[in-house]
């Protein structure tokens, strides 16, 4: 008995062959065995397969995101500012050598107060403080709008006010250094010319009994 062996290609829809073996019917007949060539596959008309689906998967894309560690920088310190020195201004001072009622103590040296040195006001602006401005006789009544005492009795540490003249058109002032019991006192004071030895940019010393010029202590 013999039976027919078929086979044939045929090409599949991803552009590969496949090979297909089919037996036919049984025949008792001797059948003379021929050669098979494959045939070439045909595809239908109406199929989409073609070479270009044959697409091979494509890596996929990785973002790679790299991180840094944020670090702040370093907020400037800013550099400390010097330290001002504090200016203090000297205490002006004056050899104190008594000679009679009055005695010159000749020229001495301090910082600015306000005031121009040499003059009256300046060496009183030294001897203590002094908030306002103005000639010798306007302290007067300068001093009142600060606050300041004033009276008719010398005191320690009081600055004596002299009215204008002739001789002080400006007016004077004097530091009192001290107060006698007799009611005389002892000033100090700069640019006066009554006392040998004394006048601009000098300190002299004198005892004071009278009060004819005097307009008062400002204390």
């Amino acid at each position: 008995m013999n039976r027919t062996v078929g086979s044939t290609l045929r090409r599949t829809a991803g552009g590969g062959v496949m090979f297909a073996l089919g037996f036919g019917a049984l025949s008792g007949g001797p059948h003379q065995i021929e050669a098979l060539s494959a045939a070439p596959a045909v595809l239908p008309q109406t199929s989409s397969a073609t070479d270009d689906d044959l697409i091979l998967p494509r890596p996929s894309r990785t973002t790679v995101v790299i991180y840094t560690e944020a670090v702040a920088e370093p907020t400037p310190t800013p550099a400390a500012a010097p330290a001002r020195p504090v200016a203090v201004a000297p205490r002006a001072t004056a050899a104190r050598t008594p000679a009679g009622p009055a005695w010159a103590a000749g020229p001495v040296t301090g910082a600015s107060n306000g005031f121009s040195y040499g003059y009256c006001t300046w060496w009183v602006a030294h001897k203590r403080y002094v908030p306002w401005r103005g000639n010798a006789a306007q302290w007067w009544w300068n001093a009142r709008s600060f606050g300041y005492a004033e009276g008719s009795a010398p005191r320690t540490g009081a600055i004596m006010v002299m009215g204008y003249s002739g001789s002080s058109p400006q007016g004077h002032v004097a530091y009192v250094e001290s107060v006698n019991p007799n009611g005389s006192f002892l000033v100090s004071e700069m640019n006066w010319w009554g006392v040998p030895g004394g006048g601009w940019g000098r300190v002299d010393y004198r005892t004071v009994s009278s009060m004819a010029g005097v307009l008062g202590f400002i204390y």
